[in-house]
């Protein structure tokens, strides 16, 4: 049946729903859709039409986009690749089971956490997050407003174009280049916005894409849709797959790698993943492999910063190792853990591991010698090639790029052009379960075919999927009656994602029942930061409770160690 849709409601290049349908029939219609453009994926229909989908008929996330089924349908393609692993081990997971209402949860999960009692905000506050490996962000962003409004949405000299500006974790760096003083004398972050708005409507979104490229620092017009889809960097990403793995040339002579049979009837029991990664997609995408049974180190190098709230969720069932890839030794040691690793997540600028002997063919070679095939993961904001591909970007600048934040602020009644961030960092989770999909996917293919696999996920493909006519956005009333319902603070253009966040959050506990049902959260009784600390809980949940998805223990500090090997199980 043919998905009818009206275009141009949101501006160039959209695609609106002509009808409402319910979120669990959606789900379904939109699964049968991703499942059919994924390679690899099952070609079973009744695997598809067998999953569960459950909950109300109506979203939770403000705004058109339909993030929600996205993120119910992701978990179901998880799930079902998980369900074909373990017929591999002859385990049976019995029916899958997606909560759509809880799915919507899912973008958001970073900023559902609670220790004693306390949430984010009170834990951020009150001196919980302090103590050993909870210093990595040395408070680049949020030291003072004029570094945290380098995160931001910024009209330019054509007040229909905007610009999303990121000074990455360089925020005196960034305002350097445009001569402005990273401790201005501003009173709050709505001075800091105008004093760099001051400065940036002087110049046009062109030459702010070059002032950024030549200081090595990312941003992005805020294009339409249409405009995304025109540009040649928009066209190389859409030749890809959104679900994009294959087996990596000459490496088909290696043999079959059975899963572990071991007592844990996870999918991915026994299986060994190195982390390379800072931020929200790569960390996510690892903490979901870690609930499906997998065994996942986390490095960081104890001299970068991160952010460092994301340890209290993102960092449940692994553990977390301090390694510098510039010090001797502590390569050493990576390349210790990732020889006898069977999957290697890397979500730092395409091809820069390779400066440090850890890229896809270092990493291949290493597999070819043990005889025994990979699983690499590349994750970055542009895709696998094209002319922007290793040029720096996050979940901000993929909304800008693609048309997602420009359709949000049409969404929300502003003036031509004027961008404003997806609610939550929806294509920074959501690449997470992309890439979940992909390591299951290729992980399946070693154990039939053998060789090693080579995966990319691209932060600005996930957005783009979400702006597809088949896909659609919802319709203006839907996104009141949302609104109504939730009562969403405003969302506006100078809004960290943090701020979004906590909006949404906020609004959910205040005017909804979603943060107090049974199930929801998984409550650990102590970690490092004190007793009852609870974060959201797997998605997938298979009949079989004993395959369905869950964390070994809680989260942990960064850097909790300084030397791990794997456990032999």
């Amino acid at each position: 049946m043919a998905h009818h849709t009206i275009k141009d409601v949101y501006g160039p290049g959209t695609f609106t729903d002509v009808t409402y349908t319910p979120l669990p029939a959606e789900c379904q219609r939109l699964l049968r859709y991703f499942g059919e453009l994924s390679p690899g994926f099952t070609k079973d229909a009744s695997a598809v039409a067998n999953v569960d989908f459950h909950g109300a008929d109506r979203p939770v996330i403000p705004g058109p986009l339909k993030s929600q089924a996205f993120s119910a349908v992701l978990h179901a393609m998880i799930g079902i690749v998980g369900k074909e692993i373990c017929a591999l081990k002859d385990i049976d997971t019995g029916k899958i089971s997606i909560d759509v209402d809880k799915s919507g949860l899912y973008p958001a999960s970073v900023a559902l956490v609670s220790i004693q009692g306390k949430d984010l905000v009170q834990i951020q506050k009150d001196g919980t997050l302090t103590g050993p490996g909870t210093d990595l962000d040395r408070g680049v962003i949020n030291k003072n407003p004029m570094r945290y409004r380098t995160w931001a949405i910024y009209p330019t000299k054509d007040p229909r174009v905007w610009y999303q500006v990121l000074g990455n974790f360089d925020p005196p760096g960034f305002l350097k280049a445009y001569s402005l003083d990273v401790n201005a004398n501003v009173s709050s972050r709505d001075e800091a916005y105008d004093t760099i708005k001051e400065e940036m409507t002087k110049h046009s979104a062109a030459e702010l894409e070059l002032k950024n490229m030549v200081h090595g620092f990312c941003g992005q017009t805020c294009y339409t849709p249409d405009e995304w889809r025109n540009t040649t960097m928009g066209q190389r990403l859409h030749a890809h797959p959104m679900v994009n793995y294959t087996q990596v040339q000459g490496t088909s002579h290696l043999a079959p790698v059975p899963f572990p049979a071991l007592s844990d009837e996870r999918p991915l029991a026994g299986i060994k993943v190195v982390e390379l990664a800072r931020v929200i997609a790569g960390p996510a995408m690892g903490a979901a492999l870690s609930a499906l049974g997998a065994d996942v180190i986390k490095i960081q190098s104890p001299n970068l910063p991160d952010l460092q709230p994301l340890s209290v969720t993102l960092t449940a069932g692994k553990r977390t190792c301090a390694l510098d890839l510039n010090n001797a030794s502590d390569k050493e040691k990576v390349k210790a853990l990732i020889e006898n690793a069977d999957v290697v997540i890397q979500a730092f600028r395409l091809r820069s591991l390779e400066r440090k002997g850890f890229g896809l063919s270092d990493v291949v070679d290493m597999a070819n010698k043990r005889g025994k095939g990979v699983v690499y993961v590349d994750l970055n904001c542009y895709g696998p090639d094209g002319y922007y591909a290793e040029r720096p970007g996050f979940q901000q600048i993929a909304d800008a790029a693609t048309g997602c934040s420009y359709v949000c602020g049409k969404a929300y009644g502003f003036d031509e052009g004027v961008s404003v961030l997806p609610s939550l960092p929806i294509a920074d989770m959501l690449s997470g379960a992309v890439g979940v999909i992909d390591t299951l996917l290729a992980l399946r293919d070693r154990a039939v075919h053998g060789g090693s696999y080579h995966a990319h996920v691209a932060l600005a493909a996930i957005d783009a999927a979400q702006l597809e006519e088949e896909v659609g956005l919802y319709p203006p009333e839907v996104v009141k009656e949302v609104q109504e319902r939730c009562k969403f603070a405003p969302m506006t253009p100078d809004l960290h994602v943090e701020e979004l966040l906590s909006v949404v959050a906020e609004a959910w506990a205040q005017n909804t029942d979603l943060l107090q049902r049974p199930g929801y959260m998984v409550k650990f009784t102590e970690t490092a930061w004190g007793k009852d600390h609870e974060i959201l809980s797997p998605i997938v949940q298979y009949e079989n409770e004993s395959a369905s998805p869950y964390w070994s223990h809680g989260p942990v500090p960064y850097c909790a160690s300084t030397s791990e090997s794997w456990t032999e199980q």
